[in-house]
């Protein structure tokens, strides 16, 4: 059945205008043990924010899927329903105009924090939207480009695997001592990315956590480190100093 709008879908949704011409059927969902999963997002220029609804025909929607959303090109925000507990690490990546992520007040098992989607105690950071902050820049040969800069919350033991996957235009992180975990393809493909201080209580890191990151020209390597897995700096060209 086509409609004109499906807001009423969602609870406590109030952007009617973003669902303009949308199928109620276009998100697709897959139940068991009376549950709901999402599967797949249409990637489509008429969709520009997404919301993850509490319930899909009656049961709650708990889980979203790898390759849920993945690759859109137009989605702006997601916004995730009180009862989705359980995210993919290949659920939401190349999604290159999210400027934010949004989670209903009342889920209790994940949060955000200016746009960016944490595990509800703040110990995890999940995903950051790869268009937050943008400001305009020159680079070393007078190019406009643009740049983002980002500082991770103190408290954040751990930054989960492609936490920033390909996170184009992120030219400077700051990373509290609390993190003690860098996982597998947490920075992969931040190909800006140039300043960059490995906290002093880090034990891992991940797979590829730093592979091409072209502008990484030094690093420091905490004492507390236990375990750099394969590839973890893979192609850094620049990479030319190792402490």
């Amino acid at each position: 059945m086509f409609i004109n709008c499906i807001s009423f879908l969602f609870s406590g949704c109030s952007a009617v205008s973003t669902f303009l011409g949308i199928e109620s059927d276009e998100i697709e969902y897959s139940v068991e043990n009376g549950e709901a999963s999402v599967t797949k997002i249409p990637n489509k220029a008429t969709i520009t924010k997404i919301v993850i609804p509490d319930e899909y025909e009656g049961v709650p929607v708990t889980k979203i899927n790898d390759f849920a959303a993945v690759n859109l090109e137009y989605v702006t925000e997601i916004t995730i329903g009180k009862n989705v507990k359980e995210i993919g690490p290949w659920a939401m990546e190349n999604n290159q105009h999210i400027t934010a992520f949004n989670v209903d007040e009342n889920n209790n098992y994940f949060c955000d924090v200016d746009g960016v989607l944490f595990t509800k105690d703040m110990k995890t950071l999940l995903f950051y939207p790869l268009a937050k902050g943008l400001v305009d820049a020159k680079d070393e040969a007078g190019n406009d480009i643009k740049i983002s800069k980002y500082t991770i919350p103190d408290g954040v033991d751990v930054i989960r695997t492609k936490a920033f996957y390909k996170c184009w235009n992120i030219s400077e992180i700051i990373i509290p001592d609390s993190v003690k975990r860098i996982e597998e393809k947490a920075f992969f493909h931040c190909e800006k990315l140039k300043d960059v201080k490995l906290p002093a209580q880090l034990e891992f890191i991940g797979k590829d956590a730093f592979s091409y990151c072209y502008e990484l020209t030094k690093l420091d390597i905490p004492a507390s480190i236990r375990q750099i897995d394969t590839y973890a700096f893979y192609n850094c060209k620049n990479l030319s100093q190792v402490k």
